[in-house]
């Protein structure tokens, strides 16, 4: 089924995705489109952040539906007394 992912640009790329894919697989696809490796993105649907070891069927996505991809850099604060 075809779903599609939207940045925080706005841009929108459509995937082909099966409904027993794992989140993580999902991540996997926006990485072959562009390049973010699946580390650094957060998946968005209904609100929520996705778990990567759930399905696309415990999520209940259906065909059209749009998650929403943050990037989650690493970092860190420096402190100073």
């Amino acid at each position: 089924m075809l779903i599609k992912v939207r940045t925080l640009t706005g841009k929108e790329i459509e995937l082909d995705i099966e409904m027993d894919y794992k989140v993580s697989q999902i991540k996997e696809k926006v990485e072959e489109k562009e390049g973010i490796p699946p580390v650094q993105q957060r998946l968005i649907f209904g609100g929520k952040q996705m778990a990567d070891d759930k399905t696309a069927q415990e999520y209940s996505l259906q065909a059209g539906d749009t998650l929403h991809l943050v990037l989650a850099l690493r970092g860190g604060t420096l402190f100073r007394n």
